[in-house]
């Protein structure tokens, strides 16, 4: 084998290599494909990725124009929403406390609630959706 076969072959299975370990499987690719879209839909509304309640098993963001005075540590200060995968992401609204139930939609029932969500205030009744 020519030396410049040898160097072009060298660069091949460096370029291979490289690549390698780079690539991701074809769900997880698509659930952070998702999540990105998800993250570029809410901030283009409003909504504020939460570092602190975020993590490598959840994602979290808050709608801060929902934000109340509240009292009760227990109770929540802003409308929440997070996901721990990419088909279901769950709600809390502002207002509720540990006894009450948090709102799971899909991907598109969120999309059709954002508008319910968003104008929820605390004491308000409580949307149906979700």
């Amino acid at each position: 084998m020519s030396k410049s076969s040898a160097a072009k072959k060298a660069r091949r299975k460096k370029r291979v290599s490289t690549r390698n370990s780079r690539w991701m499987p074809a769900e997880v690719h698509a659930d952070l494909e998702a999540v990105t879209e998800l993250d570029a839909l809410l901030i283009d509304r409003g909504w504020e990725f939460d570092e602190e309640f975020s993590n490598a098993e959840v994602v979290s963001w808050f709608y801060p124009p929902s934000a109340a005075e509240i009292d009760d540590e227990s109770r929540e200060p802003v409308t929440r929403m997070w996901l721990t995968n990419s088909e279901e992401q769950h709600v809390l609204l502002v207002g509720t406390g540990p006894d009450d139930h948090d709102y799971v939609f899909t991907h598109d029932e969120l999309v059709e609630s954002l508008d319910e969500l968003e104008a929820y205030r605390a004491g308000d009744p409580l949307p149906a959706s979700g």
